[in-house]
């Protein structure tokens, strides 16, 4: 399987026999680096190597509560997983090609393309109008693998924050308007700048949905606590949960369109025995104070 990335820019005048067209990737409401679109409910992520290796070697419990990871991409080489869905397993991406439109990208920097890509599963795919939110999920965020002042900025960004007393932060939410709602839209500096009373305001309002909706999402946060809960060693640092609800819902809507939760984000995670990093014991505490904050805000 051979994946080839390439600006569309480059292919002016020349002949291609296919090509899948990345999209904008218009949901996206927290995170460093933009996502792409692929077609069939895929996104395209641009990453750091350490992340792609924490996909390939996730632990089978952790992988219940990700996204589904189907591929890494380093460079020319591309990894698709046995437990990929059936589309990435029976068709090949060739010929990648990434519009020019997608502005502030990494992987158009003209000066270097991104290398490491990762494949995942779009939580938003088929729902006609996704309410979504990204927490950023417990009191420690950087990783065994940062600088001094990495870990000195990081550390002070969750003692000011509601990171250290909550286990949360809100880093993006954008909930879309309807007859009776308006549209609310809350980045990640207004989201640091959020108190107790203001953060969970803004979750209230989020989760202002019907009690049916409101059992799923219960459902599936402690589904994610209960795998926390049991996994020793595995630390989510500097990762997010997010949170898409269908705002827009009939009667022919099915239920597995209603909610997605996942965790996403590893780029700082560990877990024993990965990359030699600190061997850490017991549970997540701090992913765990997080969900049991917002599990109580749910339960409201």
């Amino acid at each position: 399987m051979v994946l080839n990335i390439k600006r569309a820019s480059s292919l002016d005048g020349a002949t291609v026999n296919v090509q899948d067209v990345l999209k904008p990737f218009d949901h996206q409401v927290g995170g460093h680096t933009p996502f792409t679109s692929l077609p069939n409910g895929h996104l395209l992520k641009p990453c750091v190597e350490r992340e792609l290796y924490f996909y390939q070697k996730m632990p089978k419990s952790l992988k219940s509560i990700a996204p589904l990871c189907c591929s890494t991409i380093q460079g020319s080489s591309v990894s698709t997983f046995d437990d990929s869905c059936v589309n990435c397993r029976q068709h090949q991406l060739e010929n990648v090609v990434i519009p020019e439109s997608i502005e502030g990208s990494p992987i158009l920097n003209k000066r270097k393309l991104s290398k490491n890509f990762i494949v995942l599963s779009d939580l938003t795919y088929r729902m006609k109008s996704p309410r979504i939110l990204d927490l950023k999920l417990g009191t420690r965020q950087h990783g065994d693998q940062a600088t001094v002042a990495k870990i000195a900025c990081m550390t002070a960004k969750c003692q000011s924050t509601t990171s250290a007393t909550l286990g949360i932060r809100l880093c993006g939410m954008k909930r879309p308007p309807s007859e009776s709602q308006n549209q609310i839209s809350i980045n990640k500096y207004e989201g640091r700048q959020m108190g107790k009373m203001e953060l969970f305001l803004a979750l209230q309002q989020f989760f202002d949905v019907s009690e049916n909706v409101l059992e799923l999402v219960q459902t599936k946060l402690l589904a994610i606590r209960d795998v926390l809960n049991e996994t020793d060693g595995v630390r989510l640092f500097g990762a997010s949960l997010l949170i898409v609800i269908e705002s827009e819902i009939t009667e022919s809507t099915p239920i597995e369109n209603l909610v997605r939760i996942k965790v996403v984000d590893f780029a700082n995670a560990t877990f024993g025995g990965f990359q030699g990093d600190n061997i850490y014991e017991g549970k997540d505490e701090g992913s765990i104070l997080g969900l049991d904050t917002l599990l109580g805000i749910v339960k409201c």
